[in-house]
This record gives structure tokens, C-alpha cells and sequence, in this order.
């Protein structure tokens, strides 16, 4: 029992986690001042999300749990890509970024402006951008094959395209309105395989013990 409960507050209390977070996502700033003054709530919010991506890797894991094949090793690598690039993508373009505008504040006008710009322009903006794409794909390769996996163990449909439209929708970016459809997505294909009819055939569902 403890360790069921374990695994649906991974598999379906952290992308729902995700999926509310993402709403409260800081906008894109219009001027420096604007950056300036997100900049405190732009690095907690990495702060925090940085963790949940390292969890919802673990549950893209659980939902492959007892299966085996060729796409559920396919999504395992590829998960584990994910929760590398892409947690190494929010520290860069979250963390680092809030914590300089964080220390902006209370600077003059010009100082906050040129701050701004040296954020926007430093040379590790090209290797942010590259990890998030390595990131964004690998979450797409994991998402897709353990959709396949589940799909040929005897899963239904519904799941199955959840579980695709969660991988696919995470392309837009993880702020609101992306980030939210894609761990939302996620969660209502996790919680159709947790608890209605047809999650897998009795042959081939994994133990719960």
C-alpha cells in the first residue's frame, strides 16, 4: 500500500503540480524595469521547478514500470536526457537569469537597463537554446514510446493519445499556456491508466506489491 501511494503522488501529484505552477509563470518583460521587478519571482520559480522535472522524469519512468521492449528502452534513455538538458536549460535560462535581475534592484534606470542587456545578449543564450531543444525532443521521444509501449500492452486509446499530446504540447514551451496542456495531459493519461478499465491487460500489468 505505502509504496502504491508512493508511486501515484509521483505519477500523478507532480504534473498536476507542474501543470498549476506553469499558470503562475512570469511573463515576458517589456523593458528592463519590468525584468528587474520579476526577477526574485523568476528565480524561485525555477528554484522550485527545477526538482519536479528531475520527479516528473521518475514518473514517465513508473508509467513503463514491469514492461519491457525496445520503446520502453527508448524512453527510458530518453527521459533520462530530458531530466538532464532540460534541468540544466532551467537553471541557465531560470535561476542564473532571475538571480542577475535580482540583484538589479535598486540600481538606477541605466544600470538595471544594461544589466537587462547583458542577460539578454551573453553567448550562453545559444547554449541555453540547445539545451532546451535536446530537452523539449527527448521529453517528445520518451512520451511517444511509452505511449507505443503501454499501447501494444493492451492499453486503451484515450491514454494513449494523452500521453502523445502531453510530449507534443511541451514544443510550445513549459509557461502557461504550453507547459500547462502538456504535464496537464499527462496527468489526466496517467490518472486513466491508474484508475479506469482498460490500463493494460492482466497478462502484462505490472506489479504493485
Amino acid at each position: 500500500m505505502e509504496r502504491l501511494v508512493l508511486r501515484r503522488s509521483v505519477l500523478l501529484g507532480v504534473p498536476l503540480a507542474l501543470a498549476i505552477l506553469e499558470i503562475f509563470h512570469p511573463e515576458r518583460p517589456n523593458s528592463a524595469g519590468e525584468a528587474v521587478e520579476q526577477g526574485v519571482w523568476f528565480m524561485w520559480f525555477h528554484f522550485i521547478q527545477v526538482p519536479l522535472i528531475g520527479l516528473i522524469a521518475l514518473a514517465v519512468y513508473l508509467l513503463t514500470d514491469g514492461l519491457e521492449g525496445r520503446a520502453v528502452m527508448v524512453s527510458r534513455w530518453a527521459i533520462g536526457v530530458f531530466a538532464v538538458f532540460f534541468s540544466a536549460y532551467d537553471a541557465a535560462a531560470g535561476i542564473g537569469t532571475g538571480y542577475a535581475l535580482r540583484n538589479a534592484r535598486g540600481l538606477s534606470a541605466g544600470a538595471q537597463e544594461a544589466i537587462y542587456k547583458a542577460v539578454k545578449d551573453m553567448p550562453v543564450v545559444s547554449l541555453i537554446f540547445v539545451l532546451s531543444v535536446v530537452g523539449s525532443l527527448a521529453w517528445v521521444a520518451a512520451l511517444v514510446t511509452a505511449a507505443l509501449a503501454l499501447r501494444r500492452a493492451g492499453t486503451s486509446l484515450g491514454p494513449f493519445i494523452l500521453l502523445i499530446l502531453a510530449g507534443v504540447f511541451l514544443l510550445g514551451g513549459h509557461p502557461y499556456p504550453a507547459g500547462t496542456l502538456a504535464f496537464g495531459s499527462f496527468f489526466l493519461g496517467a490518472a486513466w491508466l491508474e484508475f479506469l478499465p482498460g490500463r493494460l491487460t492482466s497478462a502484462s500489468q505490472p506489479s504493485r506489491t
